[in-house]
């Protein structure tokens, strides 16, 4: 059946039992051994994985990884530097004054180069990522919580040249945008991953 275990209903507590959304048989593990279809909800620690599980980085250019730190380095540099070069050119400021704007553009620079080098790298997996198209196979709550409401991780089944293998996602939100069972392409590069499109099965 396609590479697919079957399992003994027997090694199985009843609680732990899914049923099939398709087919309606009673399922052990994260696919149905009878037609294949995959449950659309994240296994338990109970329930016996088909595939290697990888969790992988995000390398999507959101606020949080690029803008947020782009904003505050430039509010930074944007105020401390001029006025450091507009005082030094009147000639108002002592040099114990010129050291106290240091840090905040030390502070400045710091955060411009890490957006800088965050938006160069998600750029980076764009661009050279291998390409693998997937299907959603549900969600789990990250440990990263955004007003007091966790945010989420999508679980995907990929076809990869070593065979199928699931990979968690956050997504840095807490909406669930994709739908269970939905097809996906997915850009890889070493353990960081983007979503690049979204394609729903009809």
């Amino acid at each position: 059946m396609d590479g697919i275990r079957l399992n003994n209903p027997r090694k199985k507590r009843p609680e732990e039992v899914r049923n099939c959304p398709k087919c309606g048989a009673s399922v052990l593990s994260e696919v149905c051994q009878f037609c294949g279809t995959y449950i659309g909800e994240v296994a338990t620690a109970d329930l016996t994985p088909e595939y290697p599980l990888v969790e992988c980085k995000s390398a999507k250019i959101d606020f949080w990884n690029v803008g947020f730190p782009l904003m505050f380095g430039g509010i930074f540099l944007g105020v401390s530097l001029p006025m450091c070069i507009i005082g030094n050119i009147i000639g108002e400021l002592s040099w114990y004054m010129n050291l106290f704007f240091v840090p905040f553009i030390l502070i400045g620079v710091i955060a411009l180069g890490i957006a800088i080098r965050r938006l160069l790298f998600c750029m980076k997996v764009k661009s050279q990522g291998a390409l693998r198209s997937g299907v959603v196979y549900g969600y789990m709550d990250d440990t990263v919580a955004y007003n007091g409401v966790n945010g989420q991780k999508i679980k995907i089944l990929l076809d990869t040249s070593e065979g199928k293998k699931f990979i968690l996602l956050p997504l840095g939100t807490t909406a669930k945008i994709y739908e269970v069972n939905s097809t996906v392409d997915v850009k890889l590069l070493d353990n960081w991953a983007v979503i690049v499109n979204k394609k729903t099965n009809w």
